[in-house]
């Protein structure tokens, strides 16, 4: 046997072992992410957190959300929402379209079954509860690496990398919005990968509610390039829990646009927070009846 034909035979039995000798050995161990889940198995979730629902919180008056008073806030925008709960009738589709939109996992079942979910959206007393993006956000103050901060124009964003996983924010969260990674949603295949534009979170890190930040940032450089020179206002973006809501009882948009949907939709309507972070200035209110 010549080298030429001796090289020919052992590239052939390595290819072979790389392609079939694997199979019961390394790729074997490895999880498969995410490949076994369905739509279904997070819609299952939906329906069982709503069996689990959690109480109502303490309602109070609040007013229309103003600009924000920080140094640097933008005076043209502060996004927002208004959830309009003469509308809303607890059916979970904005729960399930965040999940989809923002590739939120599911929970271990040891703690789906006690009730605690990563859901952004969770139903409290009939009512959808998320992140109210406050102007004077307590989770922010405490956050060690600044991790957890806030956009000029109103938005409470998380920066995950700088995340370390101290919980200083959740805990200093009235409303407990924020939820931890316990464990690796992608390790641990409970995670599925709906939309490439959102990355999965990491073990080990905080995350939340981000007002469709992704749609926001979009539609800010498509506009840029469109019309240059002109200020983006956020007309025509949405979140993905508005745009799925069959009652339209979501609206997003601009608190200092006139002509943005959500100044439309709330003026002349009676606002309200939960008690416990009204004095914080939520750009997330409730709106019910007519002034």
């Amino acid at each position: 046997m010549d080298r030429r034909e001796f090289l020919k035979i052992l590239s052939a039995t390595v290819a072979g072992f790389a392609l079939f000798g694997c199979r019961d050995g390394l790729l074997g161990d490895m999880p498969v992410k995410g490949a076994r889940l369905k739509l279904a198995d997070f819609e299952n979730e939906v329906k069982l957190a709503l069996s689990k629902m959690k109480p109502g919180m303490e309602l109070v008056r609040v007013p229309m959300p103003a600009a924000l008073k920080t140094p640097g806030a933008s005076q043209e925008n502060r996004f927002g929402m208004a959830i309009d709960l003469d509308a809303c009738d607890a059916c979970g589709k904005c729960v399930l379209a965040c999940i989809q939109e923002n590739n939120i996992p599911l929970s271990a079942p040891e703690r789906a079954n006690r009730g605690q979910f990563m859901h952004w959206i969770e139903m409290c007393g009939g009512a959808p509860a998320m992140c109210f993006h406050c102007g004077d956000a307590p989770c922010e103050k405490v956050c060690p690496t600044g991790a957890a901060n806030h956009t000029p124009d109103g938005v409470s964003v998380m920066m995950y990398k700088r995340c370390t996983g101290s919980r200083f924010c959740g805990a200093n969260c009235p409303v407990h919005a924020r939820k931890f990674n316990f464990d690796d949603p992608v390790a641990s295949g409970r995670s599925l990968k709906f939309n490439a534009g959102v990355p999965v979170r990491e073990k080990g890190v905080m995350e939340k509610c981000s007002l469709c930040l992704q749609r926001l940032q979009d539609a800010r450089h498509d506009f840029k390039a469109l019309h240059p020179g002109e200020s983006f206002r956020g007309r025509g973006v949405t979140t993905a829990c508005a745009a799925a809501c069959p009652k339209n009882a979501i609206i997003f948009g601009n608190w200092l646009d006139e002509g943005s949907p959500l100044v439309r939709a709330a003026k002349n309507r009676v606002l309200y927070a939960p008690k416990a972070i009204a004095a914080l200035d939520p750009a997330i209110v409730y709106m019910r009846g007519r002034r």
